[in-house]
């Protein structure tokens, strides 16, 4: 599969991280269209996170024992705007901006998780709120439907669900991408079973 590196390479800070969305695509069965275009919105609407030192750095902090903030947060990105293309075909609209920021902002509140939270159930409760604050620091003018999806986004977790099409999408993103990281991804890259 080859992608555009014109918008992937904007994504991703390193050559290895690029061979591992090729891989988590393939691993998925996309095809290089949709993402070449799911690359491409991500460039459009996510660039002013995608080129912040924040979303830099989440690529070197451990996420789901098996990935980084960063790529975590790429898969449910593609995985979101996947499902928003196939809701558009069928008529609905998805505004495709939205999206990308809510998924692109949804965990930067785990960045320095551990000197700011005192376990990884405090991290479950507390990061979203940290990634509101965060993503409004980095968009000042962040839509409200954005900020809401991405403070709930730990549904059903915690108890209050999305009222927007922008916040089912990254739910929906988050926890397809959690499993796929903690089953066959994990299998693939032969990490040892915690239990």
């Amino acid at each position: 599969m080859e992608l555009r590196s014109d918008f992937i390479g904007y994504c991703c800070p390193e050559p290895k991280i690029k061979e591992n969305l090729l891989a988590w695509q393939d691993l998925k069965n996309v095809n290089i269209e949709t993402t070449n275009r799911a690359f491409k919105d991500i460039y459009i609407y996510g660039k002013r996170v995608i080129q912040s030192d924040i979303f830099r750095s989440s690529f070197y902090q451990q996420h789901h024992y098996i990935t980084t903030v960063g790529e975590h947060t790429l898969h449910v990105a593609l995985f979101a705007l996947e499902s928003a293309y196939r809701m558009m075909e069928r008529g609905y609209h998805i505004n495709i901006s939205n999206v990308v920021l809510a998924c692109l902002c949804h965990d930067l509140g785990i960045i320095g998780r551990h000197e700011k939270f005192k376990n990884d159930i405090v991290c479950c409760y507390l990061h979203p709120i940290h990634s509101v604050v965060i993503a409004q620091q980095l968009i000042p003018d962040l839509p409200v439907v954005v900020r809401t999806a991405i403070a709930r986004h730990m549904f059903p977790s915690m108890p209050i669900p999305p009222f927007s099409m922008t916040g089912y999408l990254l739910i929906k993103g988050d926890k397809l991408s959690t499993y796929y990281e903690l089953t066959l991804l994990k299998r693939l890259r032969k990490v040892p079973s915690l239990t």
